[in-house]
Parts: structure tokens; sequence; C-alpha cells
């Protein structure tokens, strides 16, 4: 990995997938909230494992999906996060280097647990996210590689890891490193109640460091408590670029305070949304590092998002270079 030279390092919570479908009644039963991701121990991830049924399990975690995604359009990207020692570690380590996306742990002296999320999906397609965060919340300075980094043209953070103050601390560092040796920054603001959080800390990043943002209409909303409208306003005089998810109702990005409306794909069947703003992302960014135009980038994420709601999971089936054509 020397002298390789990659267009994106992604940096996040490095996380294993469980995903199941389950009914409404059972999720009030779990008292789980729906359609949120919250934050749970030990104790209650291994209660809700006890009351699902053929739980599908695959490597996950925000920005490691999009770094799936964005190799899987063609792009070249490694990933850098905290794993446990343990067969979940493994697996995740297993699979996105089989991905395709290089991923080299830095410490293997944890005692703490692969971090995993627990994905319930109800019949409407709704995922409520249940993560257990394990050795995710292990992420510090020691854990970055800045090797990765400086190998890098850009550098996409998703906002998952900022409910811990040393990965905090990490994620200031790879910041400052990006900035001095002038590597592009994009940010995902991950989750609504990510945003509600940690809002003065993401207003201050996105003020000094970040040049692509990526969000969903609630989640930009809450960051400058307005309407979508003038929120739009609002991030365009702060961020070069950007991408705000709309559902079904497609995307709107931006450019140089340019903004473009991108039109939906149609889906005839909903499956899952797990994953959709994390392939969205996947689509811009190839599109974006490939210098395509800024509505090309937008439509090559709105494909993505709607390839990957087709079924369960936020790991693509298919190549997804097929949208290039």
């Amino acid at each position: 990995m020397k002298s390789s030279k990659v267009e994106i390092c992604f940096i996040g919570n490095a996380i294993v997938d469980i995903l199941s479908k389950i009914s409404d009644e059972t999720l009030h039963k779990l008292r789980v909230p729906k359609g949120s991701m919250q934050l749970v121990d030990e104790e209650l991830s291994e209660k809700i494992l006890k009351n699902i049924k053929n739980p599908k399990i695959i490597s996950g975690g925000s920005a490691a999906n999009t770094a799936v995604g964005f190799q899987s359009f063609g792009g070249k990207c490694s990933f850098m996060g905290q794993i446990g020692n343990d067969k979940f570690g493994d697996l995740f380590s297993k699979e996105l280097n089989n991905s395709g996306v290089f991923f080299q742990d830095q410490d293997w002296q944890l005692s703490e647990k692969t971090s995993k999320s627990i994905v319930l999906v109800t019949p409407d397609a709704e995922r409520s996210m249940n993560t257990f965060l394990g050795a995710s919340v292990m992420f510090n300075i020691n854990s970055v590689n800045e090797e990765l980094i400086t190998n890098s043209d850009m550098i996409y953070v998703e906002g998952y890891l900022f409910d811990q103050n040393d990965a905090k601390e990490a994620i200031y560092h790879c910041f400052k490193l990006a900035k001095s040796n002038n590597i592009k920054i994009a940010f995902s603001l991950s989750d609504l109640f990510c945003v509600d959080r940690h809002r003065k800390e993401f207003l201050h990043l996105i003020h000094n460091y970040v040049n692509v943002i990526f969000a969903n209409e609630s989640e930009i909303k809450s960051l400058y408590k307005l309407n979508l409208r003038e929120s739009l306003n609002k991030i365009k005089n702060n961020v070069e670029t950007g991408a705000i998810t709309l559902g079904s109702k497609g995307s709107l990005v931006f450019e140089n305070k340019i903004e473009h409306y991108i039109d939906p794909v149609h889906v005839e069947e909903l499956v899952d949304t797990t994953g959709a703003g994390d392939l969205f992302a996947s689509g811009f960014l190839y599109g974006f590092t490939n210098k395509y135009s800024i509505e090309k980038c937008g439509l090559l994420g709105n494909k993505s998002a709607s390839e990957i709601i087709k079924y369960v999971g936020a790991r693509p089936k298919i190549s997804l270079k097929s949208f290039l054509n």
C-alpha cells in the first residue's frame, strides 16, 4: 500500500451488520424506536438477537458501505476503522478486503468485541438500527494510519464517529492532516439524532474543513433548525459541493452555490432502505472524483440508492459499473 495512491480514504465505525425481518408487534415489544438509529449496550443487543430469526450477517458500517459501493463503480479506495480481536472482526476485515477495499487494522490488542448493528426491517421496509459500538469506540489517534490519508485525494468521514471523545480527537487530526496536504474532505451527517447530539461541533467542522457534504432532508433541517429552503441556503454558503437526499422525492445537489434537483429513480418493490444514503454517496463520489457534472453525480447517487433498496442489506449485489453505460 505504501506507494499505492487511492482516490478516497473512508473513515468510520467498523461494524458487522446483523439484518433481520421483524413484525411491528415484536419491534414494539422490544421498545425499539421505529426508523431510528439507537445506541445499545451489550445486554440489550443480546436481548434483541434472541428475538430474531434467520439473520443475515455481513460486514457493514456507514462509511464502509459507501467504500464498497464506490469500489463497485470502479473507484479505488481504502478504509480506516477499529475492529475487535474476535470472529466478527475477522469477518469484517476479510469481507472488506475481498470486496476490493484496502483495510488493515492498526491494533489487535483490544479486549472489546467488534461493533454490531442489528438492523430490524418491518413489513413496510422501514429499518430500525440498534448499534452496539464495542471496539468502534476505541478508535483513537493510534488507530489512524496517516499514510492512508496522505496517499488519498480525498477523505470521507461519517458523523457517527463523533459519539465518543477519543474518536473525535482522531477525526480532528485526520481533518487537519488532510487540509494541510490539500486533500479534499467529505463529511456525512449520518443520522438525525447524531446531528442533534453534535450540532455545534458539526457546524464548526463544516465551516472550517468540509468541501463536500452529505445529508438527508431531516438532517440538514435539524443542523440549522430551519426549513429545507433556508437550510440549503445556509449550507451552500459554507460548503462548495453537496447533496441532500429526499427519499422517494429524489435529491438536491449543489456546486459553487448552483443547485439542481435530481428526479428519483422509480423502484417497483421497496424491500429495505438500509444503506440507501450510504450508496447514494458511493455514486455521487464516483462521479465527483471522475469530474462528472454535478447533475450526473446526483443521478449516479440516485441510481445506486434505488438499487440497494430492492433487497435486504447495504452492499450491492450487482456491479454498479453497469450504471455508467
